[in-house]
């Protein structure tokens, strides 16, 4: 029954229950089961309730409780640190700034042309410029977030500065030889280049990424591999700081100091499993990082938008301002109020909370999982 699928399972359900099926499928699916993960739990399901001979409600209780706890106890590390990351690979963070850069272009480049004209040449050397460091730089700054949450530190910095490094050069010999100069492109070309660009990410070379298999005992038998490998993952996906990951794992140190005096035969990997199950566990304690990174992303947009902002003044307090740019200046000031306003210690309080509540669940149904 664990190799139908899910759907063919639920019509295996009485009548009665099988609302009760699909609510509890769409549960675990949300929480981001497989179907083969799914079907297996609605088939224990059902010959729980043809056992008992109660309905599925008044055995299992509520739908979306019952699945969200059977998700937790059947997802496997693995799946539990993918979903820390809001992206599964750099291609597809890749693909994302195409996209938006790409339907950008489109847009302003569509509203310049039905205003100057098609054939006219509007566009300057400087706007190239901005463009170029404005894009690069921020891809620099997400493939730096994208490969800390990951582990990978060295990578991490190498990209981010080394990217935005070459952004800022490549946006300066733009616009020191051009500056105020039009460039030598007709309006009509940026709204094509730009649904090029936005339909040419559609033909990145995507790779169908291998399915991930748990990570075997034997490769962290060393003590000292098996605590590095700890530390990363906590300064990584959980955003500890050195001091904190250390500090979380001594008392993990002593314990095992203690059973390698009593027992020189002992298994760190047997005794406190793999380093990504143990730190799920550690996860339940990680309020002040998860503070630091609400406040970040956060804060780092609203910067960013006070420093264009800064350039925008001269703009909006000259006597021949446009329309344009009195309109992008209240945009930017209801961004700041709202960003503002959200920055509240109740916001925070009540994401960390929840977020803290989501971890103690995965941790508990790790453990559920692993008594089965």
């Amino acid at each position: 029954m664990a190799s139908a699928e899910p759907n063919d399972i639920i019509e295996l359900y009485p009548e009665s229950d099988r609302e009760w099926a699909q609510d509890f499928n769409i549960a675990m699916w949300w929480k981001d089961l497989n179907d083969s993960q799914c079907a297996a739990e609605l088939g224990k399901a059902l010959d729980a309730i043809r056992d008992s001979g109660q309905s599925a409600e008044d055995l299992l209780g509520d739908p979306a409780e019952f699945g969200e706890g059977r998700a937790y106890a059947r997802l496997t590390p693995q799946q539990l640190a993918d979903s820390e990351m809001s992206i599964s690979n750099s291609m597809l963070l890749l693909a994302g700034f195409g996209l938006v850069v790409g339907l950008l272009c489109t847009g302003f480049g569509t509203w310049v042309g039905l205003r100057d004209g098609w054939t006219s040449n509007s566009w300057r050397f400087w706007q190239l410029a901005a463009l170029s460091a404005g894009t690069g730089i921020a891809l620099s700054g997400h493939l730096w977030w994208f490969y800390r949450l990951k582990g990978k530190f060295t990578r991490s910095w190498v990209l981010g500065l080394v990217g935005i490094a070459v952004s800022i050069t490549v946006a300066v010999l733009i616009a020191v030889p051009g500056g105020e100069e039009a460039l030598p492109l007709p309006n009509w070309l940026a709204p094509i280049l730009g649904i090029a660009m936005a339909a040419g990410v559609f033909w990145l070379p995507f790779a169908r990424e291998p399915a991930k298999r748990p990570e075997p005992v034997p490769a962290f038998m060393d003590p000292k591999a098996w605590f590095a490998e700890a530390t990363r993952l906590l300064r990584g996906r959980y955003g500890m700081r050195s001091k904190e990951a250390v500090s979380a794992l001594e008392p993990a140190r002593e314990h095992w100091s203690n059973m390698s005096m009593e027992n020189g035969e002992a298994r760190i990997a047997h005794e406190f499993g793999t380093p990504s199950e143990f730190v799920i566990g550690l996860s339940v304690n990680t309020g002040k990082a998860l503070k630091r990174r609400w406040l970040l992303r956060r804060l780092l947009p609203l910067a960013v938008a006070g420093l264009y902002s800064i350039s925008l003044v001269p703009e909006v307090i000259a006597p021949d301002r446009s329309g344009w740019d009195m309109f992008f200046a209240v945009c930017l000031l209801i961004f700041a109020a709202v960003t503002l306003y959200e920055l509240r210690p109740a916001n925070r309080a009540e994401y960390v909370e929840s977020k803290l509540a989501e971890r103690r669940a995965q941790a508990r149904g790790l453990e559920e999982g692993r008594d089965e």
